[in-house]
């Protein structure tokens, strides 16, 4: 791919190398390459659905959120349409915090013509990095980083969106001379789960075009970062939880790794796959301030009710969690 020309409308883009790798998709550094307007030569991130790839992974091991029983040209037009919607929806979405998507298109290939679109480009690491390369990170840091998370989240929230795949993988912080990152530094990124709240039916229809409906009963994203509700439908009390609970049970655990420096529910920290499962559903995990004793009890506290079993028990928005990190503030 390195030196490919990828046409989108009146603008073109030279591809320079790869710079991630998803499930399906393959993302790649580029720089605008048409000699036309001020950005020539400006660096962006280019994401390619990878066909040739696609074809194998839904032949060898669908993923949960497929129907394992249908044709294998339905499920990999499952797969483009949840593609075609992110960029969709990302051309739509204005938050400093959350990825822009600057054009898109097609290139053809052997198994036809595969879609991509366009990003800013963040250069720098994600947060699980940032933490697994540093250890945990000093209150300042982590208010930037959270903070940021929190500010996007409340966004999709006004705007009927739900991430369904937040965790420190899908957090970009920009490097920095600073010695506390800012705020306008970060970027979630990764939207090829998300999906319209079911409190917003007519604005799905605008922000995904494609209707894509999820598997009852399956959960989707990353185990470990997954809600345990979601597991165990009955923790909820009989009741569906709030569509909102879904990102924000992904903010606390980013909230948890930045200030203990450990994802308490990481498959590499339990024994068998059960295990995991067993202490997701159950609510066992260490407490902050066993990892990090310098923790204040406000600041524990916090945490504790953000990871909180119960969905009612949390917080109700990302507006109240970001006041409670605040009135936690040391000092």
């Amino acid at each position: 791919m390195a030196g490919t020309i990828l046409p989108a409308g009146e603008r073109a883009y030279r591809v320079v190398r790869p710079i991630a790798t998803g499930g399906f998709s393959v993302v790649y550094l580029a720089r605008r390459s048409d000699p036309f307007g001020r950005e020539a030569g400006r660096e962006v991130a280019v994401k390619v659905l990878d066909l040739p790839h696609l074809h194998e992974r839904l032949r060898d091991a669908p993923p949960a959120f497929l129907d394992p029983d249908a044709p294998l040209a339905q499920q990999m037009a499952e797969v483009r349409e949840r593609f075609v919607n992110e960029a969709h929806l990302l051309r739509q979405l204005r938050h400093p915090n959350i990825v822009a998507a600057l054009d898109e298109g097609e290139l053809p290939g052997p198994r036809g013509r595969a879609p991509f679109f366009v990003m800013e480009y963040v250069p720098g690491a994600d947060v699980g990095e940032i933490v697994r390369r540093s250890g945990a990170l000093d209150w300042p840091a982590a208010l930037a980083i959270v903070g940021a998370l929190l500010s996007a989240l409340a966004y999709l929230e006004r705007e009927g969106v739900m991430h369904r795949d937040v965790k420190a993988a899908n957090l970009l912080v920009r490097p920095s001379a600073r010695a506390v990152p800012s705020a306008a530094d970060v970027r979630l990124i990764d939207f090829g789960l998300a999906t319209a709240m079911t409190r917003v039916p007519r604005r799905a229809q605008v922000l995904f075009p494609r209707e894509v409906p999820t598997r009852p009963g399956m959960w989707w994203g990353t185990l470990a970062w997954c809600p345990p509700e979601r597991l165990a439908p009955f923790l909820a009390g009989g009741e569906e939880a709030p569509d909102v609970q879904v990102d924000l049970w992904g903010a606390g655990l980013v909230a948890y790794l930045c200030l203990t420096g450990v994802q308490p529910f990481e498959r590499g920290r339990f024994a068998t796959d059960a295990d995991q499962f067993a202490a997701l559903i159950e609510g066992r995990y260490p407490r902050p301030r066993a990892l990090r004793p310098s923790l204040t009890p406000a600041q524990e506290g916090v945490l504790l009710r953000a990871l909180a079993l119960r969905p009612a028990d949390r917080f109700r928005d990302a507006n109240e969690f970001w006041a409670a990190l605040r009135e936690a503030a040391p000092g």
